[in-house]
């Protein structure tokens, strides 16, 4: 695992709709990754179509055999501040457990959760108003899970959470540095 420390000192603060950029640049950061850009710049090199927005949801997923696009700009953007790591996005199943590996930092893309100390929900997003289809969900640094409790970095919060309740991710974006 990540020191505690490590991932703490890694927080970056959330704005506009770059939760899922935040979390990936605290990722790498925690990974040892060094001179890594301003979060506008970021969000751009890792996909969004204007700054401080988010990857489309596609960027997360591919054809079978092929990378997800979202995974070669992670390893790219890596790569570009002397840090080799491997990136894996993909679905998850509804209910699936989601756990880190040994090593390996996870940036859950979740549709409910903890949006604050407290207070479980969807930061706007309702399945039976499509209005909300671009507003909701979110996206937090997974660095540890157990039986009773998830350990999170949130971009919209600073510091590590430890969540009573885990949350229900839509897909996840595994980072491990390469052999």
């Amino acid at each position: 695992m990540v020191p505690p420390e490590a991932l703490a000192a890694a927080w970056i603060a959330n704005r506009g709709a770059a939760c899922t950029t935040a979390a990936i640049l605290a990722a790498l950061g925690a990974l040892g990754a060094r001179g890594l850009p301003e979060l506008e710049e970021a969000t751009l090199a890792l996909g969004a179509a204007e700054p401080l927005g988010a990857p489309a949801l596609l960027d997360y997923v591919s054809l079978p055999g092929r990378r997800a696009p979202l995974d070669v700009r992670v390893e790219m953007l890596a790569a570009a501040h002397g840090l080799r790591v491997r990136s894996r996005s993909a679905l998850i199943r509804p209910a699936a457990p989601l756990r880190p590996d040994e090593g390996e930092l996870v940036v859950a893309n979740l549709a409910w959760g903890q949006e604050r100390p407290g207070h479980y929900g969807t930061w706007g997003w309702n399945p039976l108003r499509p209005a909300t289809y671009s507003t909701g969900g979110h996206s937090v640094l997974l660095a540890e899970t157990a039986s009773d409790h998830w350990l999170v970095l949130d971009p919209n919060h600073p510091g590590l959470q430890r969540w009573p309740q885990p949350g229900l991710a839509v897909t996840a974006t595994r980072i491990k540095k390469a052999t």
